[in-house]
């Protein structure tokens, strides 16, 4: 006997497991039979077929999730399948939506990295898309794209060992992880893909974090305002001197601290830097918030930064673009 679900998208067939929310609407399930859905990104299969002991498995195992007005929230693809979004068509297994139907996340490809299945192998797989974006014009392998409920694209996330070039308010900017924007379009965060010197309020401060794994680009170590001004940064290389009007001096620098690889090493942990209202929000080993009508700064170069291996840059090739020999 098969077993059904009855959604606003219609009967599913062959639901294998399935949840469902307090009030007893679906929330999730697993299939095992083909079910052609239409939404509003297209037709979709969900996954249905399960992967052989040691074939390419898939991240997320449930076919379909829901919230409980009944819209589909997750949907994991049985193949890549081209899918409608504001930027045109992308081929995708994985999409997740908001409540209202408008697409929130689109990732291309889904599957499970482990011993079975390497990040080099599913980065074989990756296909490379052009984009054409007032940041910039590219071609590149992504992890994903985030759009805001209104369709404008939120952020797009490379593929780990990407680089591109875009338009910053501050000039053209090498970049790896991503960016994201503010919904006007504007560009809203960057991570640099090697140290870059800013002019900021305080002084010249070399933007870069070492620390960026690249799992989403939604918030990256260089921000800025809808308006353009540098609102935020990040930096292992620059330390800041500020004195008070008591003459009262205060030296701060990015923390050191045990390393997350080795525990007998150590590494340096980004410092940021915020500023606005005329404050500037120090976060290091301590917060620290200072009135800049109160202080003056002075920023300096550290003669010393202690960086993980060049695994904790995920997909780099320890060359040129390594971050290490930025």
């Amino acid at each position: 006997m098969i077993n059904t679900l009855e959604t606003r998208y219609g009967t599913l067939s062959g639901i294998s497991n399935s949840m469902t929310h307090p009030d007893g609407s679906p929330m999730s399930c697993i299939l095992d039979t083909e079910n052609r859905i239409q939404t509003p990104v297209g037709e979709i299969i969900p996954q249905y077929r399960v992967a052989e002991l040691g074939e390419r498995q898939k991240k997320y195992r449930s076919s379909l999730g829901f919230f409980e007005n009944g819209q589909i929230k997750t949907a994991s693809l049985d193949r890549a399948m081209p899918l409608k979004t504001p930027l045109g068509i992308f081929e995708a297994e994985l999409v997740t939506f908001y409540d209202n139907g408008a697409i929130n996340r689109l990732f291309p490809l889904n599957g499970q990295v482990d011993g079975y299945w390497s990040e080099k192998k599913e980065g074989e797989m990756a296909k490379i898309f052009d984009f054409d974006l007032p940041v910039g014009k590219f071609s590149a392998k992504i992890i994903s794209l985030h759009f805001y409920r209104s369709g404008a694209l939120k952020s797009l996330t490379l593929w780990p060992g990407q680089r591109i070039t875009i338009a910053t308010r501050v000039g053209p900017m090498r970049i790896r992880t991503g960016f994201s924007l503010h919904e006007d379009g504007s560009l809203h965060s960057v991570e640099p893909a090697m140290p870059v010197e800013l002019a900021t309020p305080i002084g010249r401060v070399k933007a870069f974090d070492a620390e960026m794994l690249g799992m989403t680009a939604d918030k990256n170590s260089v921000q800025f305002s809808p308006a353009g001004h540098l609102k935020s940064v990040k930096t292992i290389h620059t330390g800041l001197r500020v004195v008070s009007t008591a003459q009262v001096e205060m030296i701060i620098e990015p923390l050191e601290t045990a390393s997350l690889i080795e525990m007998t090493s150590m590494r340096t942990v980004p410092m940021q830097i915020d500023f606005a209202d005329g404050k500037v929000l120090v976060v290091a080993k301590d917060k620290h918030c200072f009135d800049v009508a109160t202080h003056t700064f002075e920023t300096f170069d550290r003669a010393q930064v202690i960086l993980e291996s060049c695994s904790s840059c995920a997909g780099c090739d320890g060359g040129e673009s390594c971050c290490q020999n930025g």
